[in-house]
């Protein structure tokens, strides 16, 4: 899951956030299963969709997340 979220980061640096969110979704689910959904990596998967949603305008999906 590393390595999605560097490659998801590389993508919303870019503006390709699209990209950026389904890479990130697949290391959340990851984290979600290996770690649990209350460990501090599963939160930052959430908080980096958040940002994304954020930067796109989509506030109502970003502050769930956040």
């Amino acid at each position: 899951s590393t390595y999605l979220n560097n490659l998801a980061d590389l993508y919303s640096l870019k503006g390709l956030y699209s990209k950026a969110e389904a890479l990130y979704l697949r290391a959340l689910s990851i984290k979600e299963k290996v770690l649990g959904p209350e460990h501090p990596e599963t939160a930052t998967s959430l908080n980096n969709l958040a940002f994304i949603y954020s930067q796109q305008g989509l506030y109502s999906k970003a502050e769930p997340l956040y």
